[in-house]
């Protein structure tokens, strides 16, 4: 049995979102997401399929895994996408199976360009930019647009030499707004901010803002039917909805909590849940980035955490005496502490409210003993 039936469709949504594009009055759409929350495989087995499925060419381009090359996956995956094969073959190459070497087809077939990944770092080549407007030019068509899906895209910005490569794409992507097909996706909404939204943004009003679709108890019965077909084994649907709560309706965490049980059948479900959360808090490091906080970061971050409203007011003040036993630092340590946390990427802005970037990291904060502070 192949693993396919784990994958919860988003049919609706992938059809309204190829409507807009192929046939509606924008040319570009930027969706958010949170991290961890389902983004990629919506691009690579709903929305990428179904464009291919109505002959349009695909290109599946994720910044998060290429933030030393950007210029070098995009050449690399444009030029994949005008070469014949199977596009789902093309979906599931990522970054990592790039050689650190690889050559191109110019544009009009008439010679290759050998691209090396190492000296692509930094500024990209006046000559590279002209090649990408190339790559652009022909994959245009204005009767079957072809659809550029470019995950994470707001990774873009967090270096500045990459701004000649960010104004060339918006410079080749606005010649070719009737052939072109774009979404762009996010999990900062606050980076997103920056390259769309703010008047000074590189994509300023380029593309038409939406959200994905929280997940619901749709997904839940989804995921118990795939359960039982893999494992023979029912649960509880209850308690499966009271775990996909527990973890914020976060899929990634959910399934791992599904293989966790299938592994441990004579576990507690609950217990599981706690497994499940110390193992993705190793994973991703948590315990490590919290001691390297100072004691002013962590009470800014607990207090953002728990969704403190004025952290410079009284509220903050009564939420530090009352978890610490102390009074509050001033006004101007706690917001360099969250500037710093900032500049980790640890707390972004979401609709000008300061939130912990990583919900799975907000829980586990949360839940960090007053010894702590």
């Amino acid at each position: 049995m192949s693993r396919s039936h784990w994958h919860y469709p988003r049919r609706e949504f992938a059809g309204q979102v190829y409507d807009l594009l192929a046939h509606g009055p924008v040319s570009a759409l930027s969706l958010f997401g949170p991290r961890r929350t389902g983004k990629t495989q919506f691009l690579t087995h709903d929305l990428g399929p179904l464009a291919r499925e109505e002959g349009h060419r695909v290109v599946y381009v994720s910044f998060w895994q290429t933030l030393d090359s950007p210029l070098g996956i995009l050449l690399y995956e444009f030029d994949r996408a005008l070469r014949t094969g199977n596009v789902m073959d093309r979906l599931r190459t990522t970054a990592s199976d790039l050689a650190p070497k690889f050559k191109l087809k110019t544009p009009d077939g008439t010679g290759e360009i050998e691209v090396d990944l190492a000296n692509l770092k930094g500024q990209a080549p006046e000559s590279l930019l002209l090649l990408l407007d190339q790559y652009c030019e022909r994959l245009a068509n204005d009767d079957k647009p072809a659809f550029l899906l470019f995950d994470e895209f707001q990774e873009l910005a967090r270096s500045k030499a990459s701004a000649p490569l960010i104004s060339a794409l918006r410079t080749s992507l606005d010649k070719r707004r009737d052939g072109l097909a774009t979404l762009f996706t996010g999990s900062s909404p606050d980076g997103l901010r920056r390259m769309f939204t703010a008047r000074a943004a590189p994509f300023f009003r380029f593309a038409s803002p939406i959200e994905l679709p929280a997940l619901d108890e749709r997904f839940v019965n989804h995921q118990i039917e795939a359960f039982r077909k893999s494992s023979k084994a029912r649960l509880d649907r209850p308690t499966a909805m009271e775990v996909f709560d527990t973890f914020e309706q976060n899929p990634l965490f959910f399934q791992r909590w599904l293989t966790t049980v299938a592994l441990h059948p004579d576990m507690d479900p609950r217990d599981a849940v706690q497994k499940v959360q110390d193992e993705l808090s190793e994973e991703f490091g948590f315990g490590e980035v919290w001691l390297g906080l100072s004691a002013t970061q962590r009470l800014v971050a607990r207090m953002l955490a728990d969704h403190v409203t004025q952290l410079y007011g009284q509220a903050g003040a009564d939420f530090i005496k009352d978890l610490t036993g102390k009074s509050a630092p001033n006004s101007s340590s706690l917001q360099s502490a969250l500037k710093l946390l900032s500049r980790h990427a640890l707390v972004e802005k979401w609709e000008e409210e300061w939130r912990i970037s990583d919900p799975l990291f907000e829980n586990w904060i949360r839940h960090r003993p007053k010894t702590d502070f």
